[in-house]
C-alpha cells in the first residue's frame, strides 16, 4: 500500500509540474497565448511502434517496444534505436508516465487492464491485413497523438503509391510462393498476398486456398511450379531449424532453375507506410 500511494503522490507531482510549465508558457506575454503540448505516447507492440515512429514528433514518443529496434522485425530499427525501449510491463511505463499508451489487440491483456484502471488512455490497434488497415490505423494513431494532419498527408502518399504501382504491373503475372523459414507461406486475407496482387504477382498458394498464413510443405511447394520463389532473409546468418527447411535439397534445386527475390521479413511483419516497399521489390523481380 506505501508503495502504491507513494506512485500515485509521485504522478500527481509530475502532472502539476506539467501544468505549472504551461502556466508558465502562457503567461511570457498578455499578447501571446501558448499552444497546448502534444501528447507524450509510449508504444508497447511492434506494430504500433512502426506507426508511432511514422507520425510522432521525436519529443512525443517516451518509449517503444523492444522489438521496433530489432532490424529482422522493424523497418524503423534505426529510428527507433535512438529511444528508450520496453518490453511491455505496467512498471515499466509507470515510470515513462505517458499520455497515451499505444498497444495491439493481443499485447499483453494484463499490462493493459492495469494500465486502464490506473486512468491511463490505452489506444488498442487490429492488426493490419489489407492496406486499408494501414490506413485506418494510420488515422487512429494520428488522432490519438494529435497528428491528425500529418496522418492525412501520410494516408494521401499511401495512396498516391499505390496507384504508381498499380500503373506499372507486368503485363504478364508471374505465379509466386513465398517461402518463409520453418516452411511457413502466405494465404488469402493476409497484408502479403494483396501486395502481391498489387505488384502484378499471383500468390498460386492462396489460390490454392490457404487462409492468411500457413505451412507449406516441400511437395505442395514443388506441384506448385512457381516462376518466382520469393524469401524473408528472415535471420539467414542465424543457424535454426526453420532455416534448415530453406536448404532442402529439393528447394535449393528448384531456385536454381527459378527467379528468386528476397522481401524482408519487417516489411510484412507490420502493417506501414514502408510495407508497400514490398510490392515494388515483388514488382521489380517480376518485370525482370
Amino acid at each position: 500500500m506505501p508503495v502504491a500511494v507513494c506512485w500515485l503522490v509521485s504522478r500527481v507531482q509530475r502532472r502539476l509540474r506539467r501544468i505549472a510549465a504551461a502556466v508558465c508558457c502562457a503567461s511570457v506575454t498578455a499578447f501571446a497565448v501558448a499552444a497546448a503540448p502534444l501528447p507524450t505516447v509510449a508504444s508497447i507492440n511492434l506494430c504500433t511502434d512502426q506507426l508511432v515512429l511514422a507520425l510522432a514528433d521525436p519529443a512525443q514518443i517516451l518509449t517503444v517496444s523492444w522489438l521496433a529496434a530489432d532490424p529482422e522485425e522493424s523497418s524503423f530499427a534505426a529510428t527507433a534505436a535512438g529511444f528508450p525501449l520496453n518490453y511491455g510491463s505496467a512498471e515499466e511505463l509507470l515510470a515513462f508516465d505517458p499520455d497515451v499508451v499505444l498497444a495491439g489487440t493481443y499485447t499483453s491483456p494484463f499490462t493493459r487492464a492495469l494500465l486502464l484502471r490506473l486512468g491511463y488512455r490505452v489506444v488498442e490497434l487490429a492488426p493490419e491485413t489489407s492496406v486499408a488497415d494501414i490506413e485506418r490505423n494510420l488515422r487512429i494513431v494520428a488522432a490519438a497523438i494529435d497528428q491528425t494532419e500529418r496522418g492525412e498527408h501520410a494516408v494521401t502518399a499511401l495512396h498516391e503509391r499505390l496507384q504508381t504501382i498499380d500503373a506499372q504491373r507486368p503485363p504478364h503475372s508471374p505465379a509466386a510462393v513465398v517461402v518463409r523459414p520453418g516452411g511457413f507461406t502466405v494465404g488469402a486475407e493476409s497484408l502479403a498476398n494483396e501486395l502481391m496482387l498489387h505488384a502484378g504477382v499471383r500468390n498460386v498458394v492462396a489460390e490454392q486456398g490457404l487462409d492468411h498464413w500457413g505451412s507449406l510443405s516441400m511437395e505442395a511447394l514443388l506441384r506448385s511450379s512457381p516462376e518466382l520463389i520469393v524469401l524473408s532473409g528472415y535471420r539467414k546468418t542465424q543457424p535454426s531449424l526453420a532455416n534448415a527447411v530453406l536448404e532442402h535439397p529439393a528447394l535449393r534445386q528448384l531456385g536454381a532453375t527459378r527467379r528468386t527475390t528476397t522481401v524482408p521479413a519487417a516489411l510484412w511483419a507490420c502493417g506501414s507506410p514502408r510495407s508497400l516497399e514490398s510490392a515494388e521489390l515483388l514488382q521489380r523481380a517480376a518485370q525482370r
